[in-house]
């Protein structure tokens, strides 16, 4: 099981104007995406709405995406589901479709102990054969894993091909890249501290801006493996702008704004998320606009 690493893209999932999956459209964006050399795709994750979809639903996102990705980069499944009877399911299911790996958080509300989350993925390494990637996102769970815990994780279960870290802490990525070594992939959650991720030990990124400008996140990538430190920042920094401008609103409500502006529009938000401010729209979009003049 290789280790994950350079620019995962975050996937949003396309609806139709009804609300419906829109399954053409969302063949198009992964197309696109592998066209923009990234390393690898992220669906259902925390920018895919995977909350907002039925498990059939789900399960025909992993479809299409196996079936346009074709083995061309690797494919990670997020599952934010709690129940462990489920993970196991839906992992099985997946696996047999040709996922490459199964992404999960702790239990949202429950605020689970490390020792709890151990306990999962041990009954998960021992009921499930699909590598697993860890999303340690206190801000989504209420609970921070920690760096020590995390590693402890990595040296028990051979299975876990990559951490996403979203903790904005830069002090516990020096903690986990020095302790993974090759073992697993180190990969930053939160798309404006990519380059400082990078330099501070990690592997990559799952990142949800790379869903409207891959590019510039592959050019960071790239830039930072071949020495050119300044290219890297000032493209790292041109993206700080619009990052404040999406935390305006709910994860993913201005990242779907934000392809309209570049124009590969994937619909709206499936409710209970919402159409943004009109204001916070205005925002986002002269923050998109100068990005790509620059």
């Amino acid at each position: 099981m290789e280790p994950l690493s350079g620019v995962i893209t975050s996937m949003l999932t396309p609806f139709t104007d009804s609300f419906s999956l829109d399954e053409e459209t969302l063949a198009q964006e992964l197309e696109y995406q592998i066209s923009k050399n990234v390393h690898g795709i992220c669906v259902l994750g925390g920018t895919g709405e995977s909350l907002s979809l039925t498990t059939e639903e789900r399960l025909r996102v992993v479809e299409v995406a196996v079936q346009v990705v074709k083995g061309r980069v690797p494919l990670v499944v997020g599952s934010f589901v709690p129940r462990e009877d489920e993970i196991v399911s839906f992992a099985q299911s997946i696996e047999d479709l040709g996922a490459t790996a199964l992404m999960l958080t702790p239990a949202p509300f429950y605020k689970v102990t490390p020792t709890q989350f151990g306990k999962l993925l041990e009954n998960l390494s021992q009921r499930c054969t699909l590598p697993l990637v860890i999303y340690n996102a206190p801000g989504r769970v209420a609970v921070n894993m920690g760096a020590d815990a995390i590693a402890g994780y990595v040296q028990r279960f051979p299975n876990i091909i990559g951490v996403k870290d979203a903790t904005g802490s830069i002090r516990e990525v020096i903690s986990m890249g020095y302790a993974f070594g090759s073992q697993c992939g180190l990969l930053q959650g939160l798309d404006d501290g990519f380059l400082p991720a990078l330099a501070s030990g990690a592997d990559g990124g799952i990142l949800a801006f790379a869903s409207p400008v891959p590019e510039i996140f592959v050019d960071i990538y790239d830039s930072w493996n071949k020495g050119d430190n300044q290219r890297a920042l000032e493209k790292q920094l041109s993206l700080i702008p619009v990052m404040g401008a999406v935390a305006k609103e709910p994860m993913p409500v201005l990242v779907k704004e934000a392809m309209k502006v570049v124009g590969r529009p994937l619909g709206p938000t499936r409710p209970p998320l919402y159409p943004p401010d009109p204001e916070n729209a205005k925002a986002l979009r002269a923050e998109v606009e100068k990005l790509l003049k620059g």
